[in-house]
């Protein structure tokens, strides 16, 4: 989308601050289902959504190592494997800490991509106030 101040002309090929793009963002809950560490000091939350009773692999959110979210995602109970009946090799997730499903979080994104994941999803906090049960896939 385009927009531009109330007030502002058009000058045919000049760019100008009074007209902007602006992106179209979503947001939807994700279950927190783990987490893995980066390199570069950054994280990489793995998210998850219901599916009727199945919990369906809905991919990766990357946000910074510091800040009150980390510290109650690295505090949170652990699961001894991926609480997914299927999910893709790579992305790290061979190397992933997989968390108790209790953790809810909301992400922003443009569009749901055609093999279902998001396209430049940001992390944007913890849910307190809805349960995993209540993460559904739309």
């Amino acid at each position: 989308i385009v927009a531009k101040k109330k007030d502002s002309i058009y000058i045919q090929d000049k760019s100008t601050s009074d007209w902007i793009k602006m992106k179209v963002m979503q947001d939807d809950d994700f279950v927190i289902c783990g987490y893995i560490i980066k390199s570069n000091h950054m994280t990489s939350i793995i998210l998850g959504q219901y599916r009727g009773n199945t919990l369906i692999y809905k991919g990766h959110v990357t946000m910074g190592v510091s800040g009150q979210a980390f510290d109650i995602i690295s505090r949170h109970p652990t699961l001894p494997s991926a609480p997914f009946i299927a999910y893709p090799a790579g992305h790290g997730n061979d190397r992933a800490i997989w968390l108790s499903l209790d953790l809810v979080c909301i992400v922003k994104f443009m569009h749901h991509t055609k093999s279902g994941g998001m396209r430049q999803p940001v992390f944007k906090g913890l849910r307190f106030d809805k349960t995993a049960a209540e993460c559904i896939e739309k």
